[in-house]
């Protein structure tokens, strides 16, 4: 039994705290999904935000996207003037050009395009999609609560999960499911860090996206530009800037996307794809002479990464041409070790670039 006045009255309070915070939590749980919708839009500026919205630009990591208030949406790979990816998202279509190959966007991929296009479009609020979603309840994760959105895109097995942060109901967590090609369950997983002020809006500057099995990435936003200028054609044009290949027995033209010099060497990617390579006739081991900016070298070729010699003997100075770093599309060219600043200073994008086989 407590004797203290004091304990009496500390302990009180505590309890009179506990007894006031369960009809607040119970209050925020009943919130309909119209107060929800209503306090989300708010998170992100209102609906005077949205009204002067016709179109929102911004960039992340080198990817720039582009989003009209109704919901289109363009998104370019590559940096400028170069772009080697452009992926047109309109209505229930999306179309993808990756250095000059157009498909159509299907499956899992065409639902994450088309609900970041309503996303963007709403200010990354969910305002766009207004009719299509359902209230699932209150999730909890660790410590906290979060509404629980559901939508669903007729017509196939994808559905999508959105997590609002039961304060303000902005968003904190977007989820995908879905199949892979080949049938199997594939989860990917978006978490926005707090949303900030920037150009008079409220926008997650960034996310972290992550595939259940993968260690994931970080995302920022940079640049973002409101009504930016933009040409009447812009959401329905395809096309890119990679420059353009020639391929024959034995030899390669093309051009620079890029590069990267360091006092370990540079690195400069083209625009030559495996077609291009196995046109060339290229085998492992091949000796080549590259061209460019009027000066030559001798490379090696390597068809595939795990052909490349250990790494203690590319470090003592190597000159190759192998698929790009990172699993990119094209291959690129390795000079380690040397001095090549004089060639880098002379780097431009889409600078033309060429490699022959080397006499015997």
């Amino acid at each position: 039994m407590c004797n203290n006045p004091a304990r009496r009255l500390a302990a009180a309070v505590v309890v009179v705290l506990i007894l006031a915070a369960v009809p607040l939590a119970s209050a925020q749980d009943a919130l309909s999904l119209k107060e929800i919708l209503a306090k989300n839009v708010e998170a992100s500026g209102g609906k005077a935000a949205l009204d002067r919205i016709n179109s929102l630009s911004f960039t992340t990591d080198g990817t720039r996207m582009v989003v009209s208030a109704a919901g289109d949406l363009k998104v370019l790979v590559g940096k400028d003037p170069v772009i080697t990816t452009a992926v047109l998202v309109r209505g229930d279509r999306i179309r993808r050009n990756s250095f000059n190959a157009v498909s159509d966007v299907t499956g899992l991929p065409k639902t994450i395009y088309q609900t970041l296009a309503k996303l963007y479009a709403g200010l990354f609020s969910l305002a766009r999609f207004d009719g299509k979603l359902t209230l699932a309840g209150v999730k909890t994760f660790g410590t906290e609560k979060f509404y629980h959105l559901t939508a669903r895109e007729p017509g196939g097995p994808e559905s999508v999960h959105f997590y609002l942060r039961t304060d303000d109901c902005s968003l904190k967590r977007l989820v995908f499911q879905g199949t892979t090609p080949a049938g199997d369950r594939s989860e990917i997983n978006y978490d926005f860090a707090p949303f900030e002020e920037v150009e008079g809006l409220r926008l997650p500057l960034s996310w972290f996206d992550s595939q259940v099995g993968t260690r994931g990435n970080l995302t920022e936003v940079s640049g973002v530009k409101v009504n930016p200028p933009l040409d009447k054609d812009f959401f329905t044009r395809l096309e890119i800037n990679a420059g353009t290949t020639e391929a024959g027995p034995g030899a390669l033209k093309g051009n620079v996307l890029e590069w990267n010099s360091s006092p370990f060497g540079l690195t400069i990617v083209t625009n030559w794809l495996k077609a291009d390579v196995g046109k060339a006739g290229f085998r492992t081991g091949d000796k080549l002479i590259l061209s460019l900016g009027g000066t030559s070298s001798e490379l090696v070729f390597y068809a595939l990464p795990n052909e490349l010699p250990p790494q203690d003997v590319l470090v003592k100075g190597a000159r190759l041409l192998a698929p790009a770093f990172r699993g990119g599309e094209t291959f690129a060219v390795q000079l380690i070790g040397g001095d090549t600043s004089v060639l880098s200073a002379g780097l431009k994008a889409l600078a033309p670039i060429s490699v022959k086989k080397a006499a015997n």
